[in-house]
């Protein structure tokens, strides 16, 4: 081989080598440019992905500081609700005691004479057919007294109304005090008129207990001022032991008629009505 040919032979082996070389290094460059872009886009994808990582623990901290606060603002409404339901419930209480209160005052006043302290009329009707259904269910003797202060007009023409209520008060201490049994009960009729109820008493015990209220006032005076206003009283008293077609009402009425013969008698005294078929 010539020199010549062999020279063209290398040069077209080196051309050969030299785009070979090129071809390579423009593929490693490309790569390179591929591989930095495809880093660029996957830090990119990572900063975005971060970021929202970040704001979604900002996020979650926001949720959780809320549900928080909310929890803390329920539970203070709780313990307020609780509160103004205790203080409503106390309220509440404290009304009912005192309108327990007033309708015990109510009450008392309904059943007790006002002047006297004495039980009243209307507490009597209740509590004598009460005694009455009593006594026929037990098979007890039921007396009824019935008082009444002798002259007392004249105490009210001679000493003033005034006078004549501070005596009937009197009186009522008197007839108080003469009862011993918690059964026993004094009423005040009406006007200067009393009655004892006295359950599971014969007539002897009513009269012993009656005649000995009347010697009682009849040995006292009533000191009014200046005054000593001597008083008496007539007493009528009738005892029920079962007798047919006797109620309430005519034990009152045969009580009243045995404290008419009292004062047509001359008054200051004790009588018994005795029932006869």
């Amino acid at each position: 081989m010539s020199f010549n040919a062999h020279s063209k032979a290398m040069t077209q082996i080196n051309s050969q080598y030299f785009y070979l070389a090129t071809g390579f290094c423009l593929g490693l460059l490309l790569a390179s440019f591929l591989a930095l872009f495809l880093n660029r886009q996957g830090w990119q994808k990572y900063q975005r992905m971060l970021l929202r990582l970040k704001r979604a623990q900002k996020n979650n901290l926001l949720i959780q500081k809320t549900m928080t606060q909310l929890s803390k603002e329920q539970q203070d409404n709780q313990d307020l609700l609780e509160d103004r339901v205790q203080e409503r419930t106390l309220e509440l209480n404290i009304a009912l005691q005192e309108l327990e209160s007033v309708n015990q005052e109510l009450e008392r006043k309904n059943v007790l004479d006002e002047l006297t302290g004495l039980h009243n009329r209307r507490f009597y009707d209740q509590k004598i057919l009460a005694e009455y259904r009593r006594s026929r269910r037990n098979l007890t003797a039921l007396s009824l007294v019935v008082i009444d202060i002798d002259h007392f007009k004249a105490v009210n023409d001679n000493f003033g109304h005034l006078a004549g209520d501070q005596c009937i008060t009197w009186v009522a201490t008197l007839i108080k005090q003469s009862l011993k049994r918690a059964a026993d009960i004094a009423f005040r009729y009406g006007g200067e008129e009393f009655c004892l109820i006295l359950p599971n008493t014969d007539g002897d015990g009513a009269f012993l207990l009656a005649d000995k209220l009347r010697l009682k006032i009849n040995e006292q005076s009533c000191q009014i001022e200046n005054n000593d206003i001597t008083l008496s009283i007539s007493c009528g008293i009738f005892t029920y032991q079962q007798e047919l077609n006797i109620g309430p009402e005519q034990i009152f009425s045969y009580a009243d008629k045995a404290l008419y013969e009292a004062k047509n008698q001359g008054r200051n005294q004790t009588k018994q009505y005795i029932f006869t078929e």
